[in-house]
């Protein structure tokens, strides 16, 4: 539909699957769905449905456990003459939005900016499941707006799922390079699980009840020096929310569609893929003369640098997760099984691993399809889909002391003239050797291809990665989002 004479669009949606928007389009999402996008009395409204949502609540031993997959949405706007999308800023308040009964609005913020709400069932259930008027209170006139009918709207929507406050264990038995364990670890001894049991600052040390490694210093598997993780270090025991699924082909066409001419060509991954790669079926994101569009929108996206996936998580007001926050995400409060895969057990076979250009199946939380039925999904404890084998998940390094000053800041929406992330507090680029490289990141989780059971980095609390400072973009290098629960 050509809406090119129109100032307000119907809404660019990114989900887990979704289409590419090309200007004056609209895109239409195949899991999340936003629709009947006006202005209506001061406030944004709109109509969204996602598939295969849910809210549950169990029993875990002895503690009760209840979580749920949400919608993070965040606006763009743009102005006429503009050469890029500004970042709306919404109400700080929750009272200032509106959903209808069986719905729940949070609303995130990055300092004082209000830059998208998190939208959830306020009661159990699962299936498809549709929240219809929804209103948001959009500041516009901080954003220097002083008719909202006189820009372009886009709502942008993208799955996620709500980890629960709590302790955890990170570090397991098995063949792992380098896994976590607690400080009274002896070299040729078995890897002692260490739990988290809060924010607090958390020693880094070869000492009974600090949390230590076996991978030593200077590998990639390195716990590092011995030292600190500050309280403001996010150690995974807060509540926070985690991307469903890796960022899409479609999501990532979104993104460049909306950035400045410049902005988007330093972040288009064709640019970085090598050349024995150039005619690859699996990356499918090409420029063509309306922007960038993605003849496979709902794959994981791949070919993503470090500083591609920064900026992906800068403009849309989400962070880098750390090795911690990974564990957690996959674990949950369980104790931790031998060579643990994503989905709780300590087996895999090659077709738990479906290649890239397959979709992952859809997750469930451990409250709903069981121990059994997580297995058959490759679902984490908390229904979190391909946090291994499918792309490598770039994290923040505990190994690295650059990467022990990271802290929960958040995006704001906006990025540098140049394209790059501009958060306080990020890893950015290094000035050492190798200059492809950035200090205080790494992988953990594995790819798709080779043999399953005999890559150790599908585990969940291997290490083999987890230092290494390669921030080049990969055929095997994708990028998932969180942020810390309001």
């Amino acid at each position: 539909m050509k809406t090119s004479h129109k100032k307000l669009l119907n809404g660019l949606v990114m989900a887990a699957v979704c289409v590419v928007v090309l200007c004056g389009q609209v895109a239409e999402a195949a899991n999340v769905r936003v629709a009947n996008v006006a202005m209506t009395g001061g406030n944004l409204q709109f109509d969204i449905t996602w598939d295969d949502s849910w809210r549950a609540s169990w029993k875990e031993a002895d503690t009760d456990w209840t979580n749920w997959d949400a919608a993070w949405i965040f606006v763009k706007f743009r102005k006429q003459g503009d050469p890029g999308w500004s970042h709306a800023s919404l109400s700080t308040k929750d009272t200032d939005h509106s959903s209808p009964e069986g719905a729940e609005i949070d609303v995130g913020l990055t300092g004082t900016k209000g830059v998208g709400v998190f939208l959830y069932r306020s009661a159990d259930g699962k299936g498809t499941w549709t929240s219809e008027g929804v209103k948001l209170k959009w500041l516009h006139a901080v954003d220097g707006v002083a008719d909202p009918a006189e820009v372009e709207l886009f709502v942008h929507a993208l799955e996620m799922v709500y980890v629960p406050e709590g302790g955890f264990y990170v570090g397991s038995a098995g063949r792992l390079a380098g896994p976590f364990t607690d400080g009274s670890w002896k070299r040729g001894g078995d890897v002692i699980p260490f739990k988290v049991t809060g924010e607090e600052e958390l020693k880094l040390v070869g000492e009974p009840g600090c949390l230590w490694g076996t991978g030593g210093v200077g590998a990639a598997h390195q716990i590092g020096p011995a030292g600190k993780l500050p309280a403001e270090f996010p150690k995974g025991y807060g509540a926070f929310y985690c991307m469903k699924y890796e960022t899409s082909q479609g999501e990532y066409a979104a993104f460049l569609n909306q950035l400045t001419e410049a902005q988007a060509a330093a972040r288009y991954p064709r640019t970085g893929i090598l050349p024995r790669h150039a005619n690859t079926t699996i990356h499918t994101v090409t420029k063509v003369e309306t922007g960038y569009t993605a003849t496979k929108p709902e794959r994981s996206c791949n070919w993503l640098s470090w500083d591609d996936g920064a900026a992906y998580g800068d403009w849309s007001g989400l962070r880098p997760m750390t090795e911690l926050e990974f564990e957690k995400a996959c674990r949950g409060p369980l104790e931790p099984v031998e060579n643990e895969y994503a989905w709780g057990a300590g087996i895999v076979n090659d077709k738990d691993m479906p290649g890239l250009a397959e979709l992952p199946k859809p997750p469930y939380p451990v409250g709903i399809c069981g121990k059994e039925g997580r297995i058959k999904l490759a679902s984490t404890y908390w229904g979190i889909a391909a946090m291994c084998g499918h792309l490598r998940e770039r994290t923040i390094a505990v190994g690295h002391v650059d990467g022990r000053v990271f802290t929960a800041v958040c995006g704001d929406g906006a990025l540098a003239d140049d394209g790059l992330a501009n958060v306080a507090n990020w890893p950015g680029p290094t000035t050492s050797w190798p200059v492809s490289a950035t200090n205080g990141i790494g992988f953990r989780g594995g790819p798709w291809y080779g043999p399953a059971e005999k890559d150790i980095a599908l585990r969940v609390s291997d290490r083999f990665l987890s230092s290494c400072q390669r921030k080049q973009r990969g055929q095997t290098y994708g990028w998932r989002g969180v942020r810390q629960a309001p």
